[in-house]
């Protein structure tokens, strides 16, 4: 569920705090800023101009929108595409395809992938149909003769079907969108279907296309297309081969010959520290993380060492081969062993995603213990550091007084502690913002980066390393600093594991109310609160396969693990709640949650905006269906579940619990009710942050699994309510 972002290099301010912590390497410290390259050949597209169109300023907020490729059509499922009110509330990916040509079946595919992934990513997949036999590059691209709208349907759904492919898919039989793009970035560029246009959030144009040339190399075409598509938006999602949550992957096992004509394999290199890098001839960054290992080959490697453990260093092309990569590697001087991945064996083990440099660090145990897709001005001291720390060489933190470090540099030493930092809400914050569409104001930036206007985090482009909240949100700026200034160096033994370190100040209320206040947690108790991030509290959960792992971070991170109510506390229903507070009482009592209960009494409708497992369902039997429709089900005093003798002593009144009632968004009342004026007893929303402070209770309801389409920005002002005095009792 983590995922990486491409970096860039910080400021003037960072260079030099970074050269005082590592004086050795000055002339590699002191680079220029910039993102990691891309392989033009291996990525399946060329670079393009921009397209013909506004500056890229937000539209203005109205429905017609500023982007010149907006378009409205319908779709298969019988609704309407709005370009413009969709791309207002999520990102947006337009998959143009053929749907009679063999290709259609590629881009439906990494389409539908896409698709699976765009809850947490606030993305928005459709298609568009074109006419068969389009050809962009022909001097009479539309055929004369193309089938109708019924036609053209007929041939989307049998593609659809064949790929399995959900989303939506809208029609173009006229060819007057597929026209509208292939004029916007130029006949010669667009030469193939299917083609991929991103779109950010309010997009005022589009970024430039993605299409499948030289993807038929890797033996994974869609996932490596999705990936790179992804990357428009700076996202990584890791492999199975990147270290995470904790988990230490074994390398996959590799056979390449190197320049020289020797064969070079994983089992070669068992018992040393190996620095695997994937790189471009043409890529600058790639020159100067290469330049870096070999002077660290000089102090970690077998000449500097008598005996192992000793750094190896493993340089594999991209993009050349044979005499090719003879030549560079001695135009360079590289004295390490350089090798190319021709047939795609190790990139498609590593699940490469196109970019350069790529970087993986594996442990003498031969588990991948650090992985780097990126060379910026942070990493000679992060990789100066991990190799040190796997070679069992003593290392100070990477501390500086005016800078945040992030939490690469303080898992390098406290490993155990990352890991169950990872599996915590903390740890997926930046993404929290992204599912909303907050990810650009300030307001909510604050409180999910690390030090947002006090020197730390900027924007995701230039401080990546900052991004969701970390280690010294709580423990403060280079919160170890204080504990390891008059401290020598701690060695780390063989295998990464770090000796015991001095304790630490605990973490006060105080460091946690700057985010966790009344208007943003109102919810907030710091002793339930802290008892969910501290350490060492998530051992049996490590103990999981990673695949469990990761899906229980999925549902930590969309809010499904998180209690909101006490469970003991018993519901007493709506009508109990009439006499103090009528306004509000007669305000809900005919709306349509307190009706909710009725909607299963009958199937539910087979449309399109209904997610499949509902369709045509009578839901008054099915739990998974009372949960949501009734208030308190199944809880103490809430709607019984289920149905016994007892229910009558259990719940006197079932019918006050019937539909969504008071209590469902402010949780169970008899406490409140015995003394109104005892503190947090009840949940009181008003004046709170609706996203923060509301939506949280919505969505134990209107979750990615039921209700996918679910817009808190629509649906929250109509479920507003009138508040009035309350009446003493």
């Amino acid at each position: 569920m983590t995922r990486h972002c491409r970096s860039a290099g910080p400021g003037r301010r960072a260079r030099a705090a970074l050269a005082r912590l590592a004086p050795a390497l000055l002339p590699l410290l002191l680079l220029p800023g910039g993102c990691a390259s891309d392989d033009p050949q291996a990525a399946g597209f060329e670079p393009l101009p921009a397209p013909p169109g506004p500056s890229r300023k937000s539209p203005p907020d109205g429905r017609k929108s500023a982007n010149p490729l907006a378009f409205t059509g319908p779709t298969l499922d019988g609704w309407t595409f709005d370009f413009a009110a969709r791309n207002r509330r999520r990102r947006i990916v337009v998959t143009l395809f053929d749907p009679a040509a063999p290709a259609s079946d590629l881009g439906l595919r990494v389409a539908q992938r896409l698709h699976d992934q765009r809850l947490p990513l606030n993305l928005e997949v459709v298609g568009v149909a074109v006419p068969p036999g389009y050809t962009p590059l022909a001097a009479r691209r539309v055929p004369a003769q193309r089938p109708d709208a019924a036609g053209l349907a007929r041939l989307a759904r049998a593609a659809l079907e064949k790929a399995r492919a959900a989303f939506p898919c809208v029609l173009d039989p006229d060819a007057a969108i597929v026209e509208k793009y292939t004029l916007a970035w130029g006949l010669a560029r667009l030469d193939q279907l299917p083609a991929f246009y991103p779109f950010d959030l309010a997009a005022p144009d589009a970024g430039r296309p993605v299409f499948p040339r030289f993807a038929e190399q890797a033996p994974d075409p869609a996932d490596y297309l999705a990936r790179r598509i992804l990357r428009r938006y700076d996202v990584e999602p890791p492999a199975e081969v990147d270290p995470l949550l904790g988990d230490h992957p074994p390398a996959p096992p590799f056979t390449l010959t190197d320049t020289d004509g020797k064969a070079r394999s994983l089992r070669d290199y068992a018992g040393r520290v190996l620095v695997l890098v994937l790189f471009a001839r043409d890529c600058p960054r790639c020159e100067e993380l290469l330049l870096f290992l070999q002077r660290a080959l000089g102090q970690f490697g077998p000449a500097a060492r008598p005996q192992p453990p000793w750094l190896e260093l493993l340089a594999v092309a991209t993009d050349l081969s044979g005499d090719a990569l003879r030549a560079l590697a001695a135009q360079r001087g590289y004295t390490f062993p350089t090798a190319a991945d021709t047939d795609w064996a190790l990139r498609t083990a590593l699940r490469y995603q196109g970019t350069v440099p790529d970087t993986l660090i594996i442990a003498p145990d031969g588990t991948v213990r650090y992985r780097h897709r990126d060379f910026s001005i942070l990493s000679p001291a992060l990789l100066h550091t991990e190799i040190a720390t796997l070679l069992g060489l003593p290392v100070r933190p990477l501390l500086e007084r005016l800078l945040f470090t992030g939490d690469q540099a303080c898992r390098i030493c406290h490993p155990a502690q990352h890991a169950d930092w990872a599996l915590t809400r903390h740890a997926c914050a930046w993404e929290s913002l992204v599912r909303l569409g907050k990810e650009n104001d300030p307001n909510c930036v604050r409180c999910h980066v690390v030090g947002h206007g006090l020197g730390g985090f900027v924007s995701l482009a230039k401080t990546p390393h900052l991004a969701n909240v970390q280690c010294e949100s709580c423990h403060g700026q280079n919160g170890c600093l204080a504990f390891t200034r008059n401290l020598p160096p701690r060695v780390v033994p063989p295998g990464g594991v770090p000796r015991a370190a001095p304790p630490k100040a605990p973490v006060t209320a105080e460091a946690c109310l700057f985010c966790h206040d009344p208007t943003h947690s109102p919810r907030f108790d710091f002793p339930a609160y802290r008892a969910r991030i501290l350490h060492h509290q998530r051992a049996e959960l490590l103990k999981l396969p990673r695949a469990e792992r990761e899906e229980r971070l999925r549902q930590t991170c969309a809010g499904a693990n998180s209690p909101l109510f006490d469970p003991d506390t018993p519901y007493i229903g709506a009508a109990a709640c009439a006499p103090c507070h009528p306004t509000e009482y007669h305000a809900l009592k005919d709306s349509p949650h307190a009706k909710a209960l009725d909607l299963l009494k009958k199937p539910a409708p087979d449309r399109w905006d209904v997610p499949p497992h509902k369709r045509g369902l009578t839901g008054l039997t099915r739990p998974e269906c009372l949960r949501c429709h009734t208030t308190g089900y199944g809880r103490p005093g809430g709607y019984p579940a289920p149905a016994t003798p007892d229910t009558a002593q259990r719940t006197p009144n079932p019918a006050a619990l019937a539909g969504v009632g008071c209590e469902a968004c402010h949780g169970p009342g008899k406490a409140h009710a015995a003394d109104p004026r005892k503190p947090r007893t009840i949940h009181k929303l008003a004046g709170g942050c609706p996203e923060c402070s509301v939506l949280p209770i919505c969505r134990q309801c209107h979750d990615d699994a039921n209700d996918p389409d679910f817009d808190h920005r629509t649906a929250l002002p109509r479920a507003k309510h009138p508040v009035g005095r309350a009446v003493a009792p």
